[in-house]
């Protein structure tokens, strides 16, 4: 099972919730229905309390997947403000790990997602304004009667080295708001949605 990735370098942040419920039937219930949200990516900016970021799956081509996410597929967010000029003004991410766990009373969904560069080019470049090695990592736990949520944001850097100069304006703008805290309202949000 594929575990949070340990905090190295640059900045962390950290949001979670936990669900108590009467029995461990509702418990099993509940995080089925978590679950199934946190699955459809496509539905991530209704599901978020909040102004959210539109976040969308996408394939090699850049054309829209109207599906639950898999392991390796690409996700372009279309945040609020500026986007990244040479990516078309999306970001992308890669869903690097997605495990699921059950065994007994304990189940576990994992997603682990990076900066990637933009699926159609051959830029080595991550289409985001962190480095390719920060890391977003959602853990969906039930154990008995309780139910967890948890946001890991993990070596946090802003990508402000590529070889796209307005790219690297942008992402110094946008990584350093993020840095100063304007990214946690986004995953707040959507935990919080999730456990709604």
């Amino acid at each position: 099972m594929n575990k949070i990735p340990e905090q190295v370098v640059g900045k962390s942040l950290d949001y979670s919730r936990e669900l108590n419920f009467p029995d461990e039937t509702k418990a099993y219930n509940r995080y089925r229905q978590i679950v199934k949200k946190l699955l459809d990516v496509n539905a991530w900016q209704e599901t978020a309390i909040g102004v959210s970021a539109e976040f969308v799956i996408v394939n090699e081509k850049k054309e829209i997947q109207m599906r639950r996410v898999k392991k390796n597929d690409f996700i372009r967010i279309d945040i609020p403000g500026p986007g990244t000029p040479s990516a078309d003004g999306y970001d992308y991410v890669r869903v690097m790990a997605l495990d699921q766990y059950d065994h007994q009373d304990k189940r576990k969904t994992f997603i682990s997602l990076q900066p990637s560069p933009d699926p159609t080019t051959l830029d080595d470049d991550a289409a985001h304004f962190f480095k390719k090695y920060t890391s977003s990592n959602i853990v969906i736990k039930q154990e008995g009667n309780m139910v967890s949520l948890q946001y890991a944001g993990r070596n946090e850097v802003i990508n402000t080295e590529t070889d796209h100069v307005l790219d690297n304006v942008r992402n110094f703008l946008v990584g350093l708001g993020a840095k100063l805290g304007a990214s946690y309202p986004q995953w707040k949000a959507l935990i919080d949605g999730l456990a709604k």
